[in-house]
């Protein structure tokens, strides 16, 4: 298992897959589920599903294809000694080279589950995403609950999902010279005044500017400018309460100058209660797994789409690793065999299968 398992990873970390342009990389995906046996299809908006079972709500096993890196960064996955290293590796293609093995083992798997499992190697979890992948997949299927796999965090459990809005904000005026035009007013100083004021005005929520663009030249007032923002907080009203009142800071803007002021995503928040089924069903398959009590955490996954639509959701880490969102982002090998057996344990269970033989 963990031989095929380092293959598949490195081979889709070498394909490139930035948000919005996914494609390629889950033909492969859907390639390799042929070739266990399974039907995969690609649905309209880029998921790569297949189902294994009876017709009926499903037991939704979710892995995101996409990454926060553009189409052009250098990749050159490799594994050395007992880590795998490339930009993604452990967020998310090994996730998804999991999602690959569950569909292998669920092929080999005599007798058919009582319940329905379906495998969704999904589009647009990350950045301005909006989660779009996921929530294409529960607007198509009835779903029982739903899984969801990142290569990272074997040590915890996500139970809640952090709630989230987006923003693109872009101001706009006459631009002109530095110095013969000095008084005008320049996209660029209104961005940076009201930035500022906008992460002091979030508070509880925490505020982040990730990105930051616009100007022409040194020695001009800028005509436009452009900033991307991301709202967080454990709750949606929290989120909403501030995206309200930053709204209100992002439009105070001098005469002469235009914003536009965009909301390009609303992830939604929800938890699951400790003493959920589900939850004991995961506590239990990281036992047999042979894994630890996990801590029990919040965070911002595909899972948060079910959550908000009150579907039971957790998120399950396969191993543990660094660098997230970073080029040189690495993964540990050790722990995978587990981190999987978890996966599988779970879903064998959820899906009134008899426990697997030869897993950890």
């Amino acid at each position: 298992m963990l031989d095929d398992l380092v293959r598949d990873t490195l081979a889709l970390c070498a394909i490139p897959a930035p948000t919005f342009a996914e494609s390629a990389r889950g033909a492969a995906v859907a390639e390799l589920l042929t070739e266990a046996g399974l039907e995969p299809v690609t649905d309209a908006t880029g998921n790569v599903l297949a189902r294994v079972g009876p017709p009926g709500p499903a037991i939704v096993v979710a892995a995101h294809l996409d990454t926060v890196f553009p189409a052009d960064t250098p990749l050159d996955p490799r594994r050395d000694r007992g880590r795998l290293h490339g930009p993604g590796i452990g967020d998310n293609c090994v996730a998804v080279a999991t999602l690959i093995e569950l569909g292998r083992h669920l092929a080999r798997v005599r007798r058919p589950p009582r319940g329905a499992v379906l495998l969704a190697a999904t589009v647009g979890e990350e950045g301005l995403g909006d989660l779009r992948g996921i929530r294409a997949v529960l607007d198509e299927h009835p779903a029982s609950a739903v899984i969801a796999l990142e290569g990272h965090g074997i040590d915890s459990v996500v139970t809640a999902g952090i709630a989230s809005a987006r923003y693109i904000v872009t101001y706009r005026g006459p631009g002109g010279h530095s110095w013969r035009d000095r008084d005008r007013p320049s996209a660029l100083h209104v961005l940076f005044d009201t930035g500022r004021a906008a992460v002091a005005e979030g508070a509880p929520a925490h505020v982040n500017i990730g990105v930051v663009s616009g100007g022409l030249s040194v020695n001009s007032i800028a005509g436009e400018a452009r900033m991307e923002i991301d709202i967080r907080a454990e709750t949606d009203d929290v989120v909403d309460r501030a995206c309200a009142r930053i709204e209100q800071v992002l439009a105070a803007v001098p005469r002469g100058i235009d914003a536009e002021i965009v909301q390009a995503g609303r992830r939604p928040g929800g938890a699951i209660p400790a003493a959920h089924p589900l939850l004991r069903e995961v506590r239990r398959a990281r036992t047999r797994a042979g894994l630890p009590p996990a801590r029990e955490d919040s965070a911002s996954t595909d899972a948060n789409e079910a959550l908000g639509r009150g579907i039971p959701a957790v998120t399950l880490g396969l191993t543990r690793g660094a660098a997230i969102h970073r080029t040189d982002e690495w993964i540990e090998l050790a722990p995978l065999v587990a981190g999987v057996a978890t996966v599988v344990h779970l879903v064998h269970h959820l899906a009134g299968l008899p426990a697997p033989r030869g897993l950890v």
